[in-house]
């Protein structure tokens, strides 16, 4: 009997061992599982705060960008304004002498110049006036029509008088040019 007790005992521990060992087990990979968790986590939680970081970022870069865009047109300008600063000066230098003449043509010059080196940095930038001229037909894309008049030397809807110049930007409108158009008596 005791042959058969023992085995009897020994049929009992092994179930109770493995079910220690299983325990172990499952006690090792709950554990090695709640790592992977917090290693995942953490991964996660570092990608958002990279993520957030590379949005700020992008968002400071992007209100630079468009803050400093005109830096360079502004800077092609500046010697227009230098031009302009000159001709005041010798105008007022001129105006004391008391040359009217020499003045005028002086003051004349410089305007155009300043009109030139102006009209160079823009067409450099793109921009560039709308060319109108008396009797072109009149187009609602590029001329602002600021009276019709009667007028028989024109065509009806034709261009009369340029008040004030058109100007566009690569393909785009930046002003149209305002202009009277004729109309039928």
């Amino acid at each position: 009997m005791s042959k058969h007790h023992h085995n009897e005992q020994s049929e009992k521990e092994i179930p109770a061992n493995e079910e220690k060992v299983a325990e172990e087990v499952a006690v090792d990979e709950t554990e090695s599982l709640r790592e992977e968790v917090q290693k995942l986590k953490d991964t996660i939680l570092r990608q958002a705060a990279d993520a957030e970081n590379l949005r700020k970022r992008l968002e400071k870069e992007k209100d630079e960008s468009i803050k400093y865009a005109s830096s360079r047109f502004a800077k092609d300008l500046l010697p227009v304004l230098d031009n302009f600063e000159r001709v005041r000066e010798n105008s007022l230098a001129l105006q004391k002498q008391g040359d009217a003449d020499t003045q005028l043509k002086g003051f004349v010059d410089g305007v155009m110049l300043c009109e030139k080196e102006l009209l160079s940095v823009f067409k450099k930038h793109g921009i560039e006036k709308v060319v109108v001229a008396e009797g072109d037909a009149f187009d609602h894309q590029y001329h602002q029509a600021m009276c019709e008049l009667e007028d028989k030397d024109h065509p009806a809807g034709s261009i009369i008088k340029v008040f004030q110049s058109g100007y566009t930007h690569h393909d785009r409108l930046l002003r149209p040019a305002m202009v009277s158009v004729s109309k039928k008596s």
